[in-house]
């Protein structure tokens, strides 16, 4: 995938139903990207957590209460709670506050908006390149990106690049495609408004906006300029997209652990079954993670009784173990995976590997070997996003750093890889060196 290329998804999510759960995130990105130092390794450290509460404009050293829930089999029962925060002194921000609010010349933030700054960089002083502090508003922008429901329109674009931003695709169902927006579409103003050299963030502004409102996108197609008129309404991004391919193998493509993946991915393969495939291929490059529930359940199905994974943390006084039970589907199958393959796609590949499940194919994967919990902060304070355990495949590797080596290794072909991995199995599929790599293995299977 080219660096100019972004998975863009026009508009904002519903506000996130957390219900103060311990949400396990195991993405391979930081903010929106891959973290360049391939993640950072944790063995089992002893200290407690630091938790802050920001309450009515100030820091206080008091109680933090964190509801532990986990929808993971099995559970965290073991989870360590720190219920009394008194130890934490936070009276030099009181003081400070209370400085910079009786004697600061000049225009000053109101409290509200330097506790958030004092917030975001507290949490980027752990210089954890995957903690973050979200306010409510920022929690909701952020969570947009790997929940599958959004307010927009509904279609993924290419950054603009001075001719104007490619349409990529349209979603089925949405908006967009109603309006006759069509994949191929080269966007060039937006309710007038010229966006051939803006952000991806200015265009992805100019185009989302309350529900049911409406936003005039004008296209060029055909080297004619035309111009749509796009209600924008929640859309629904499906994380599985399959197909049938030659000698009835079934191809499934999972681009994100997230959202109704497990439920999207069990009906694929109904499907497919249902149609006659005797294989699969799971497609899994490009796919940055997701929920460690969603996989561990997504592997569940493809796995005898056996380890998932396991996982251990600060807070947890043994290792979880994550375990399928014997229900399967009993289908042969092979794995492909990049560099772009993180987290809960690693766990995926990795348990299949040490299991002897499937066969990995493709070149190393990203490597990274942590696990983010996401925790609500009380009384609407924001969240708490914090690399809390590592990640070992059944074997007991930990993939920080390191990834996971394929079985068979393949590369694409270098004009095939400013390509995103729904225009390479859409119209690509023959030169695809990494699918047709996958083909052959399933038929020497």
């Amino acid at each position: 995938m080219s660096e100019e290329f972004n998975d863009v998804k026009i508009g904002s999510d519903p506000a996130p139903d957390t219900d103060g759960a311990r949400e396990l995130l195991i993405f391979g990105e930081g903010d929106g990207a891959l973290s360049k130092d391939r993640g950072v390794r944790y063995t089992k450290p002893k200290l407690g957590y630091l938790a802050i509460a920001l309450l009515g404009g100030i820091v206080l050293g008091a109680a933090l209460t964190i509801l532990a829930v986990s929808s993971i089999a099995g559970g965290l029962s073991n989870l360590s709670m720190i219920k009394n925060m008194g130890k934490y002194d936070s009276s030099v921000i009181s003081e400070l506050m209370q400085k910079i609010d009786v004697y600061h010349f000049g225009e000053t933030p109101d409290s509200q908006e330097l506790v958030d700054r004092a917030s975001h960089a507290l949490v980027d002083a752990v210089q954890d390149p995957y903690a973050s502090y979200f306010t409510e508003k920022e929690y909701s922008d952020y969570t947009a990106s790997f929940n599958g429901r959004y307010y927009g329109i509904g279609v993924l674009v290419k950054t603009p690049d001075g001719t104007g931003s490619t349409v990529v695709r349209v979603y089925e169902g949405s908006f967009a495609e109603q309006a006759g927006l069509m994949a191929g579409d080269l966007i060039v103003k937006v309710d007038g408004k010229d966006v051939r050299n803006v952000t991806s963030n200015e265009l992805v502004s100019l185009i989302k906006g309350e529900e049911g409102t409406t936003v005039d996108i004008t296209v060029v197609r055909g080297g004619k300029e035309q111009t749509v008129t796009v209600t924008r309404g929640e859309v629904y991004v499906k994380r599985v997209e399959y197909m049938m391919l030659e000698d009835n193998v079934g191809y499934i493509y999972l681009s994100q652990f997230s959202g109704n993946a497990s439920d999207e991915f069990e009906a694929a393969i109904n499907d497919l079954s249902g149609k006659g495939a005797k294989s699969l291929i799971v497609d899994l490059r490009d796919d940055p993670g997701g929920g460690l529930n969603i996989v561990v359940d997504i592997c569940d199905m493809l796995l005898p009784e056996c380890v998932i994974c396991s996982m251990q943390g600060k807070t947890t006084e043994t290792t979880e173990y994550f375990r399928s039970d014997k229900e399967m589907y009993d289908i042969p199958f092979v794995v492909l995976v990049n560099g772009n393959s993180a987290s809960a796609s690693e766990i995926f590949a990795g348990a299949m590997q040490d299991n002897g499940r499937a066969k990995i194919i493709g070149t190393q994967t990203y490597g990274k070997g942590v696990v983010q919990t996401t925790f609500r902060l009380e009384n609407g304070h924001g969240f708490i996003k914090l690399t809390t355990d590592a990640y070992y495949t059944p074997n007991g590797t930990n993939l920080g750093g390191t990834g996971i080596t394929p079985d068979i290794v393949v590369d694409l072909p270098e004009e095939l890889k400013a390509y995103d991995i729904y225009t390479l199995y859409t119209e690509h599929l023959k030169e695809d060196t990494q699918i047709q790599a996958a083909l052959k293995a399933l038929k020497n299977n």
